[in-house]
């Protein structure tokens, strides 16, 4: 007993020093929807890809022009892993029967300005019906450009009898930028889904005694830009599905003893401790105290994901204690009503389709 007093008393000191602001803040984790809902009756679809770029840059030397000619083999390949990691991310998707693997086809009807690859619905319509698909997934380009950096530097080689040394050096740095375009064709509703832009940078750099023998001492970037082409083709994917997220939130620790012996519960992580004094502290007669252990509990409610309790909570500490902060909070909870209410469909969606 004594040992748990001594424990309490610390935690309540530890507070005191450390904070004396009115509110602590807590992390709640939330599902937001998937930003792209496809129609239950989309049940086999086929990938196609685009137009590959690789911007050249403004140097002619030899060194800029072999850099150009890996760039350009370097894209297509990396446009190739891009198309994989869609195809295995909707591979992993149940609601799908068939994924198909077209041939790339360019076309980029009206919008000569873009890179887009914007398929014109007769040819999305012609694709669908020839390979019995429903939907049409587009790599609409792949862009490409690098950047080449020299200076001069140091670096250590071994001398004749094996001692290193720092002799003069030239350092290399690539910095390829990467921008690809995606997009998802309805050929029944003739509807473009979805459109989404991603983009990425990736910075290599080595030394050598001449500005080759630094290039071919980079390490590595082959395989980080093939990875991450892979990897976009995955999030792309993974744009049909909900995804976790997080929120923060405050609660109140001042005001009265109750409040501040509930945040020692917090901190030692006793939630349901804490949540029994704000409970008393609710029944307060002093309306802004009570106000603010009914928002705590709907704080707390919200990260047990009881939405509807902690609704129910918000507003009775809005009829409380108004303020624009306890306003927006409800505003908050709605919106995160509505989204589950979009999260439910997308799933019944998904599990109708399977």
């Amino acid at each position: 007993m004594r040992k748990y007093y001594f424990t309490t008393f610390f935690l309540i000191s530890l507070v005191t020093i450390v904070s004396c602001n009115a509110t602590r803040n807590i992390e709640i984790s939330t599902m937001e929807p998937a930003p792209v809902t496809l129609s239950r009756n989309i049940k086999r679809v086929g990938i196609i890809g685009g137009e590959v770029h690789v911007k050249e840059d403004n140097e002619r030397t030899g060194l800029n022009l072999l850099i150009s000619r890996e760039n350009q083999q370097l894209a297509l390949k990396a446009k190739d892993a891009a198309i994989t990691g869609l195809f295995d991310e909707l591979s992993s998707d149940k609601r799908f029967d068939t994924i198909i693997l077209l041939e790339d086809i360019v076309q980029n009807g009206e919008d000569l300005q873009n890179y887009g690859n914007y398929l014109n619905w007769d040819t999305v319509e012609s694709l669908c019906r020839e390979y019995s698909v429903d939907a049409i997934f587009s790599m609409a380009y792949y862009e490409s450009d690098t950047r080449v950096f020299l200076k001069k530097t140091t670096m250590e080689q071994p001398n004749l009898v094996r001692i290193k040394t720092k002799v003069s050096a030239q350092q290399i740095t690539l910095e390829t930028l990467i921008e690809n375009g995606w997009r998802i064709y309805d050929s029944s509703s003739k509807l473009l889904i979805d459109e989404f832009t991603f983009n990425n940078q990736i910075v290599s750099t080595a030394k050598g005694l001449r500005p080759y023998e630094a290039l071919q001492a980079i390490e590595g970037r082959t395989e980080s830009i093939l990875e991450q082409g892979k990897n976009t083709g995955s999030s792309y994917g993974s744009r049909l599905h909900p995804y976790e997220h997080s929120v923060t939130r405050d609660y109140y620790v001042r005001g009265t003893p109750g409040f501040e012996q509930a945040e020692v519960f917090t901190l030692t992580g006793d939630w349901d401790a804490a949540e029994d004094l704000w409970k008393k502290e609710a029944e307060n007669p002093d309306s802004k105290i009570s106000g603010k252990a009914c928002y705590n509990l709907a704080v707390l409610n919200e990260r047990n994901k009881r939405l509807a309790d902690a609704m129910e909570w918000a507003t009775m500490a809005y009829s409380k204690y108004k303020t624009k902060k306890l306003g927006a909070y409800i505003e908050a909870l709605k919106s995160r009503q509505s989204k589950n209410q979009i999260i439910l469909l997308q799933q019944t969606e998904s599990f109708s389709s399977r």
